[in-house]
């Protein structure tokens, strides 16, 4: 066994898989979930549908999401991680393509279930354990890093995707983001991403060869709560109203576009208020890792959450200038940071690495299901009260509850006594 896995004897591989999963987001989730915002609108106004019936889809696709996701935590123990990305990654540049020959509502329910189930592989379910498994130390950072690609490619595609709606149709716009994510993603998913440093011969990064083993490094990581135990604790439950609430809140740069044209800023601006966000993300992630990290998981939570918590104050105050609104949807940014790396790593700390892949992906499942109606219940806010602006009043409240729960849940937790897996060795 190569105990350095190193690359040339300077980089190791593990960020090798880092960038390759951040590429890997990028052209699915990302593509899937940040840029659809900018197709609502235009979708809308030429086939004649609301805004919240039109994105009913992002709620079906997103439950789809939520009832795939304990499969995948077990097939992530069964089955290569790379044909199961491949797979995904297939699923969701095939719904692209799709979506430019469509000309009824009904027709993105169909395909958002179809990319609902490569989403539930291409999501934080995978991320979180791979890093996991690949990252002995600085794993927050790792897990920031991911999402930083990711934003990276939100905020210059953006503003690209944007003006190719602009000038060439939304349709044409579908096919390019179709195209750019097989050149991105499947090279990735392919040749450079595997599950485990053993499925190359390798440790992890950090990890102390000189009085260290392979055998001691992964008996290290089936440290932890065994998920039976788990799924019967409250903090457990109390996790999952976390995530529900957090996804719930995450939506707004779906929403952003929608806003500005609302609000009269236009859709362009609404492009440059995801962009901004997209920025402030390539930073937020990976010092949000770092704040996991250095303070704590449960610290970095809830720092995360009041710098959102300002950031709708903002949102609320100017939405006639384009330049609060680009400020305010920058450090939006902070509650995507918190859905990246924030939960992930806080349920991590509390249930260790032992059944992190099954207990992970039931709490994301869970809280998905419910959090499915995000973008649709935004969009309903705003054409009940016919103030774009009461969306901002109803998150700043959820981010309140949210900072309740992770404090409880933190305190409830030490209850718990941590195991290690009766097996050496997990099978891959």
């Amino acid at each position: 066994m190569d105990t350095k896995g190193l690359i040339g004897g300077k980089v190791h591989y593990a960020w090798v898989v880092m960038a390759a999963f951040g590429l890997t987001m990028s052209g699915t989730l990302g593509t899937l979930t940040v840029l659809a915002g900018s197709f609502f609108y235009p979708v809308c106004e030429d086939i004649g549908c609301d805004l919240s019936t039109l994105t009913l889809y992002m709620t079906i696709m997103t439950i789809v999401l939520a009832l795939a996701l304990p499969v995948v935590g077990e097939l992530l123990t069964k089955v290569k991680l790379q044909f199961i990305l491949t797979a995904a990654a297939i699923i969701e540049i095939f719904s692209l393509v799709c979506m430019s020959f469509f000309t009824e509502p009904w027709m993105w329910y169909v395909v958002g279930a179809i990319s609902g189930l490569g989403l539930a592989v291409t999501s934080t379910v995978t991320i979180t354990p791979t890093m996991g498994n690949w990252f002995y130390k600085r794993t927050g950072l790792a897990i920031g890093m991911v999402w930083a690609i990711q934003s990276a490619y939100d905020a210059i595609v953006s503003p690209m995707i944007n003006l190719v709606i602009l000038e060439f149709g939304w349709r044409t716009g579908y096919l390019c983001l179709a195209g750019l994510s097989a050149v991105l993603v499947l090279p990735c998913t392919i040749f450079l991403i595997r599950y485990r440093p053993e499925d190359k011969g390798m440790l992890p990064y950090g990890y102390d060869e000189k009085i260290a083993s392979a055998r001691e490094s992964n008996q290290r990581s089936l440290s932890g709560i065994p998920s039976n135990v788990a799924f019967r604790s409250l903090p457990f439950y109390l996790c999952v109203g976390v995530v529900m609430l957090c996804q719930l809140t995450s939506c707004m740069n779906q929403a952003f576009p929608t806003y500005a044209e609302v609000v009269g800023l236009g859709l362009v601006a609404g492009g440059l208020m995801v962009s901004a966000a997209s920025i402030c993300d390539i930073f937020f992630n990976p010092i949000a890792g770092m704040t996991s990290d250095r303070f704590s998981p449960t610290r970095s939570m809830v720092l995360w959450t009041l710098i959102t918590m300002i950031s709708f104050v903002i949102l609320y105050l100017g939405s006639s200038s384009v330049t609060l609104s680009c400020i305010g949807a920058g450090i939006n940014d902070a509650m995507y940071a918190i859905c990246g790396v924030g939960y992930s790593t806080f349920a991590l700390s509390l249930f260790g690495m032992r059944d992190f892949e099954k207990i992970f992906s039931r709490m994301v499942s869970i809280g998905s299901l419910i959090a499915s109606l995000g973008v649709p219940l935004m969009m309903w806010i705003y054409e009940v009260t016919g103030v774009f602006q009461n969306v901002f009043v109803f998150c700043f409240f959820v981010d309140i509850v949210i900072i309740g729960l992770v404090l409880m849940v933190n305190k409830m937790s030490k209850t718990l006594k941590r195991m290690q897996h009766s097996s050496d060795i997990r099978q891959a």
